[in-house]
């Protein structure tokens, strides 16, 4: 299995000499649960954990019981602070291109 460019440039570029161990992660999570198999919701994993290993495994942790959710809070802004939430990225879409042209 292989990533999308994007993808696997954004894990080096966040995770540094640790990049391998990251992808190791999500690679063993995709494994044992295919609904994380989809660029949408690793590219969410990705962008939330910020280049922290602890935090890479919590929110795989969270999409393994709710895709949805990686892809609510990784997509949307508005959610902590109690207000209508608004559609900032698309992670359907690479990286460079999540935040163009964004459908609400």
């Amino acid at each position: 299995m292989t990533f999308k460019d994007d993808i696997t440039e954004r894990i080096n570029t966040d995770f540094g000499e640790r990049a391998i161990e990251a992808t190791k992660l999500i690679f063993d999570a995709i494994t044992k649960n295919e609904n994380l198999n989809t660029d949408r919701v690793i590219r969410c994993i990705i962008y939330l954990a910020k280049g922290d290993l602890t935090d890479l495994i919590k929110y795989i942790e969270s999409a393994t019981i709710d895709t949805r959710e990686v892809i609510f809070w990784a997509e949307y802004t508005g959610i902590a602070e109690a207000k209508i939430p608004r559609r900032l990225r698309d992670f359907n879409k690479t990286f460079d291109n999540c935040s163009k042209n964004v459908v609400q």
